[in-house]
């Protein structure tokens, strides 16, 4: 070791025998470990506050959500109790519970015998009638209005065949014609005494096609 690193290590000596040096150096160090100390103390209190802070965001986000939701639920309850009143005259006029082949048939003899007319002819299209497995006539947001095509033909008085198809298109269970057309009915002598009235058109039900498809049945509902 040369002379001038051994004058150096003996004033660092002298240096640190200073009361005021030793009292200082203590308390830096005393100051350093404190330090470290509560950096490893606070570290899970620091993680959890920041951690609380991004839940409590993440809920208010949440919230703010939720309260839009309640709203437009609040809305749409308001919106059913206004129409509320007019929910079975709907469901009669697009029925909700299946195509209702018999109350729309009923209904179609009702008005030949009422008009003095003959139902010569009467079927309506294929629908599903029952399934165990899947129900899709059960309300949901995947409904929509499905078809149900029929064919009539009456036949009798023209002024009667008139008022029928009168009556037929002021009925409650809306129906859309496709095709008119009237010809006339002849007798054994070949004279004109009747005409007859070829009808084709749609009824409508609500149903979620998709299941509808799936279970549909072959029945035809013909008469």
């Amino acid at each position: 070791m040369n002379n001038s690193t051994r004058k150096y290590n003996l004033d660092l000596r002298r240096y640190y025998r200073i009361p005021a040096v030793q009292t200082s150096l203590t308390l830096v160090l005393s100051l350093f470990v404190m330090t470290i100390f509560l950096v490893f103390a606070l570290r899970p209190t620091i993680v959890s506050i920041v951690t609380l802070k991004k839940t409590i965001i993440e809920s208010e986000s949440k919230l703010e959500k939720l309260d839009a939701k309640v709203l437009n639920l609040q809305k749409a309850a308001t919106q059913l109790e206004s129409v509320k009143s007019f929910l079975p005259t709907l469901n009669t006029n697009i029925p909700n519970g299946g195509a209702m082949y018999s109350p729309l048939s009923s209904t179609i003899e009702a008005l030949s015998i009422q008009n003095q007319t003959q139902l010569d002819s009467e079927s309506l299209g294929p629908t599903l009638l029952f399934s165990r497995l899947l129900s899709p006539f059960v309300p949901n947001k995947n409904q929509s209005v499905v078809l149900l095509p029929f064919n009539i033909r009456i036949v009798g008085d023209y002024n009667n065949v008139n008022t029928f198809l009168t009556k037929l298109l002021s009925m409650e269970r809306i129906i859309t014609i496709d095709t008119i057309s009237i010809e006339k009915e002849v007798d054994s002598k070949n004279e004109a005494t009747n005409v007859a009235l070829n009808i084709s058109g749609n009824a409508y039900y609500l149903a979620d096609e998709a299941l509808l498809e799936k279970s549909m049945t072959s029945s035809k509902g013909s008469k």
